[in-house]
């Protein structure tokens, strides 16, 4: 029996470990930013398979960032054509350069034999970052702490491989680091960011947050209100800038602070440009894929589905094989624009196809993943969830887990958003 299948056993027996997650002792701001979300278990992977994984994702970050040189001489404006940026935001992911960090999250599925990936957000305006945290309260709850010492479970800490990335790119071993948002960015999410900002303090960071207008130059250091920084932790975006204008200026400012020393920002704008849908077609063309080495081909057979820009001499292929497909725009956050062909019938797919060619959209053949088991603390019912792994990847790898979860059968999208949808922390064994 799996880890998974025996934890389930024994919370169906007991109520100690059914409840562990409204139980467990957490810091104040994780509660209140997490608590209510919680999926009632942690998940557990075998670190062997996620490690394997971060590993293909590392070498597929190494490819994706090649693109520019590989297939258009180096020039970065051109790849951004390619990949479906309008001008403004070219303008904004170029204009200071910059090598891309790797520094994201890539969203898998498990199929059951290996995972695979479904998208690659790359860049620092990260969720989720310090769910992570939650394993700490579990480890502290008796009956939990039993399971996991009996099975040796392990966890990665996120906050604290940030914290490490923080103190070496500052130089300084307690840096003060400002979480800085688009105008109007923080009201939505000021429970995460107070979550977050408790988490760094555990581990040295004083971590502040704020908006862009909040920012300005003094005597030759970046300051955020009337704290002078070392670090600008990036949660704007080249779409935030190109949709307000008045974002413009102060991001220029940090840009160039940057750029002259005063402050160590994480991460460029450059990294924007990978996070674009559009990047993994480029990656998986078979025109490109000719010029790839058999491991880098094996690579990307491994990690990524079967992947294509939708043109009009796919369009026939997709709509034959509406039930295994999925269609994403080329940008766009939360599952906007996702459209599924088993959700459709074959008379609605060959129109959400036809609509779809008018726009920029790419092509993905479906991962089905296997679900995961969750006992009702209530009723102590099984029930089935689908899982979205979300894995932390930074420049010296693998940064941990998060996991999005919605009920099986329900929305075929799974994010925060979707109805009933809840999240968890991850083990491994």
């Amino acid at each position: 029996m799996t880890v998974t299948g025996k934890y389930v056993e024994r919370a169906a027996e007991s109520r100690r470990l059914r409840t562990v997650m409204a139980d467990a002792e957490l810091p104040p701001s994780l509660a209140g930013a997490w608590r209510k979300h919680l999926l009632p278990r942690p998940l557990f992977s075998e670190e062997a398979r996620i490690r394997r994984a971060a590993g293909d994702l590392t070498a597929l970050f190494t490819l994706m960032a090649a693109l520019p040189d590989r297939l258009f001489d180096g020039d970065r404006r051109k790849f951004c054509t390619a990949i479906g940026a309008d001008e403004r935001r070219t303008e904004l992911m170029t204009a200071f350069g910059g090598d891309p960090v790797l520094c994201g999250r890539a969203d898998l599925y498990d199929d059951g034999s290996q995972f695979r990936l479904l998208e690659f957000n790359l860049g620092s305006e990260l969720g989720g970052v310090d769910v992570s945290e939650i394993n700490r309260g579990l480890l502290a709850h008796k009956e939990f702490a039993e399971f996991a010492d009996e099975h040796g479970l392990s966890t990665v800490d996120t906050p604290a491989a940030l914290a490490r990335h923080f103190v070496e790119a500052t130089q300084k071993e307690a840096p003060v680091v400002a979480t800085v948002e688009g105008l109007g960015g923080i009201a939505a999410y000021e429970s995460l960011h107070r979550s977050f900002q408790e988490s760094m303090g555990r581990h040295g960071i004083e971590l502040h947050y704020g908006e862009l207008d909040q920012v300005h130059l003094k005597n030759g250091r970046l300051f955020l209100r009337d704290r002078p920084i070392d670090l600008v932790l990036r949660y704007f975006s080249s779409n935030q800038i190109a949709r307000d204008p008045r974002n413009a200026e102060p991001a220029e400012t940090v840009m160039r602070a940057h750029r002259d020393g005063k402050v160590a920002m994480w991460t460029p704008l450059t990294s924007n440009m990978f996070s674009y849908k559009s990047c993994l077609p480029l990656v998986s063309d078979p025109d490109m894929r000719a010029d790839l080495s058999p491991e880098e081909n094996a690579l990307i057979d491994r990690i990524l589905p079967w992947t294509r820009t939708l043109t009009p001499d796919l369009a026939d292929r997709v709509r034959a094989e509406r039930e295994h497909m999925i269609l994403k725009p080329f940008s766009g956050l939360s599952g906007q624009g996702i459209r599924v062909g088993w959700d459709q019938t074959d008379r609605e797919w060959a129109e959400t196809v036809s609509d779809c060619l008018k726009e920029n959209y790419i092509v993905q053949r479906r991962v089905v993943p296997v679900t995961e088991p969750v006992v009702d603390p209530g009723t102590g019912a099984v029930e089935d969830w689908l899982t979205v792994w979300g894995v932390f990847m930074f420049p010296d790898g693998y940064g941990g887990s998060w996991c999005r979860n919605v009920p099986s059968g329900g929305a075929p999208v799974v994010n925060l958003g979707t109805k009933g949808a809840k999240i968890a922390s991850a083990f491994h064994y």
